[in-house]
């Protein structure tokens, strides 16, 4: 593991978890269904009440055409998640009210999700490992951010996909990715 317990320094209020799309529109079938969900949940929650979360939401268009530049022809393939009931688009209920909730149109959490300047570390949770959360994870390194993935907290809808991004990232980021389990993300954090 390339970081260890609190260093004197607050490195829990330096930290954030941010839960990547755990909403009703991925936990249910609506077109873009990831079973994995539920089975991430307690772990997810278990970090979420270990430390501040911040949730993200990913909003479709009303239609295919809303959508900007490729997201259009994105959305023409899958016009069932656009123009949907907004219930739809909130955190499956077991997540609701446990943190702040930042509204994102694209895979990356970022530029939507603005960080106070003394957060320097990201756990990240969520869906899916080889969409949201590595786009979302690639734009944390790109800002220099301690980025560590609760590989037993994020899923996918393609578990090969799922597999073989947590090996690349092994492979190739390791001086600014951490994978760990959520059980030794939480002693880290004791």
């Amino acid at each position: 593991m390339v970081w260890g317990p609190d260093d004197g320094k607050g490195m829990k209020k330096r930290t954030r978890h941010l839960a990547i799309d755990l909403q009703r529109l991925f936990a249910e079938d609506h077109g873009w269904h990831v079973p994995g969900i539920a089975s991430i949940l307690p772990n997810v929650l278990r970090l979420t009440q270990a430390h501040q979360t911040i949730f993200t939401r990913f909003v479709t268009p009303a239609t295919p055409d809303a959508a900007r530049g490729q997201w259009q022809a994105l959305y023409a393939a899958w016009p069932q998640v656009t123009g949907l009931d907004l219930d739809i688009l909130n955190l499956v209920p077991a997540l609701r009210g446990l943190g702040a909730v930042v509204d994102k149109t694209t895979y990356s959490a970022f530029p939507a999700l603005i960080l106070p300047p003394e957060v320097d570390t990201l756990i990240l949770s969520g869906a899916e490992t080889d969409a949201c959360v590595l786009a979302t994870l690639l734009g944390a390194v790109d800002l220099g951010l301690r980025v560590v993935v609760a590989v037993d907290a994020v899923t996918s809808s393609d578990m090969a996909a799922h597999h073989a991004i947590l090996d690349l990232l092994a492979r190739r980021l390791p001086q600014q990715v951490t994978l760990a389990p959520t059980s030794e993300i939480l002693r880290t954090w004791a």
